[in-house]
């Protein structure tokens, strides 16, 4: 009897340690799906679990599209990853998105997400190339204030709570955003004290940006839930080669977008006048240098005349002149 009741108890005390080994289960597309390297224990569970019967992630996938059982919490997170979760967390419909606007990378995978930033003119949108490298913690900041629609213009990262997040600091008023509303942390002390450092280029994992989307959710709700793309307007393409930009100078109406290919050896960073400030049309942008065929969309709203260059080849330059 006193063996009984001891196989008993032991039993007891491991079934939790063996629950929390047997990982997170998630019911996804009506199928159950364990997560088996997600413990039912760790910090990011939760999250995960919750973003999973969301519809907001699913884990990898085999080459037959078949569900893993893997989620890679530890894993660098892709650009189009975060793409996904952040579109996806702030409820927009990416089908219906992809069917109506073009986004210029049919048949890759995260086509129909890139088709929601480029029609909602999410601020820092990578070409196709940059989509599968990893993503840093500023941009993966700038894909969430995007797509959630926060207000960035009160933000000032002057007096950032980070002391590696200066004013020139890629996408810092989008960081100092999600930081003031709790979305978004920097590192932490052994007593779970902030540090002061947020570590903007280094990489951020899958569980870190799950952790970020329900946060969000919780914060700001689904602002695209039930949205969709206004009627496209004329598009209008710019070729930047070897020789610069052609049509160096293109008139156009308000509301044409403009498409800036780069057909060139060298990085493309359209920015408008003047160098290097280019607070001619500051929102005239692209915030980022992009490799041979990399694309920069750009609508038109404002009447003028701007005038544009590459940020990193200033002697390369452009005008556009929008008309009524």
């Amino acid at each position: 009897m006193r063996s009984s009741l001891l196989t008993t108890t032991a039993l007891s005390l491991l079934m939790p340690v063996m629950a929390s080994a047997m990982g997170v289960q998630v019911m996804i597309d009506g199928q159950v799906v364990t997560f088996t390297d997600v413990s039912q224990s760790a910090w990011f569970a939760t999250y995960v679990q919750a973003a999973a019967e969301t519809g907001i992630v699913n884990g990898y996938k085999d080459i037959y599209g078949k569900l893993t059982g893997k989620f890679g919490p530890q894993n660098n997170i892709t650009l189009a990853e975060a793409l996904k979760i952040a579109v996806k967390g702030a409820g927009y419909d990416d089908q219906l998105y992809g069917s109506m606007v073009d986004s210029g990378m049919k048949n890759y995978w995260a086509s129909s997400y890139v088709a929601v930033a480029k029609a909602e003119h999410f601020v820092y949108m990578p070409d196709r190339i940059r989509l599968d490298r990893p993503a840093t913690r500023a941009e993966v900041a700038s894909f969430f204030t995007s797509a959630f629609g926060i207000n960035l213009s009160d933000v000032s990262p002057v007096d950032s709570r980070y002391t590696d997040v200066k004013t020139s600091t890629q996408y810092a008023t989008s960081i100092e955003a999600l930081s003031r509303d709790e979305v978004l942390s920097g590192d932490t002390d052994i007593h779970g004290q902030s540090t002061g450092i947020f570590r903007p280029q280094d990489f951020i994992n899958r569980a870190e940006v799950v952790k970020m989307v329900i946060e969000a959710r919780a914060k700001y709700g689904q602002p695209g839930e039930g949205k969709q793309p206004e009627q496209q307007s004329e598009t209008t393409i710019v070729s930047y080669t070897d020789e610069g930009f052609t049509p160096a100078v293109l008139t156009v109406k308000t509301g044409t977008t403009v498409t800036f290919k780069n057909d060139s050896g060298e990085l493309m960073w359209v920015a408008s006048n003047p160098h290097p400030t280019h607070t001619g049309y500051a929102a005239f942008d692209a915030d980022v240098g992009m490799t041979q065929g990399g694309i920069y969309t750009f609508t038109f709203n404002s009447i003028g005349t701007f005038g544009y260059h590459n940020h990193l080849n200033p002697s390369r330059a452009g005008t556009i002149i929008v008309q009524q």
